[in-house]
């Protein structure tokens, strides 16, 4: 029998407490604390629309050689959403800022040739980047986050509680956008 794991209860939290981005940013303005934390970006909106995108991808590996990879569209089973992308940082009303990009209408970045993974526009816009590519013909890319996308975070103050955390995150969650050749 397997047995079961007991979750630290801040994943339990990050589980748990998903605000849609819809909610954060009504009226155009980011009700987001400076605070330094950990985030995770889920998908709270159509389960068909998310299972149905694109789940290819080809990273560019050690020596500069494609790595083709195919998400496996999973869907967690014991999470009511699927987790997207996991981070920290030290003001998190700027950094999730980072990520969406609100101010770029349309898409932020070229459409993936051949399922290659673009470059982001900034180092800071994962989430943005990752939508645009599992969406290539999707061309209004805000409102689909702020009606798909929620967020739920935990101020942690000391960076070593941060650090430790995500990585925590990002193995038991499994987010679609924490891909890279290097993890």
């Amino acid at each position: 029998m397997k047995e079961k794991i007991k979750l630290p209860k801040e994943i339990v939290y990050l589980c748990e407490k998903v605000i849609p981005l819809k909610d954060i940013y009504s009226k155009n303005k980011n009700t987001l604390r400076p605070a330094g934390a950990v985030y995770c970006f889920w998908w709270i909106g159509n389960r068909k629309k998310l299972m149905n995108s694109e789940k290819r991808i080809i990273l560019l590996g050690p020596g500069r050689k494609d790595i083709p990879l195919k998400r496996q569209g999973w869907f967690p089973k014991d999470l009511s959403y699927a987790p997207l992308y996991v981070g920290k940082t030290t003001k998190l009303k700027t950094r999730i800022s980072q990520h969406l990009l609100l101010k770029l209408p349309g898409r932020a970045h070229i459409k993936p040739k051949n399922f290659k993974k673009v470059k982001p526009k900034t180092t800071s816009c994962q989430l943005r980047a990752g939508i645009e590519h599992i969406f290539p013909n999707e061309e209004k890319i805000i409102e689909l986050m702020l009606e798909n996308i929620g967020l739920s975070f935990i101020e942690k103050e000391l960076v070593s509680e941060r650090f430790y955390l995500e990585n925590f995150a990002i193995g038991y969650l499994k987010p679609w956008f924490n891909l890279d050749s290097e993890r």
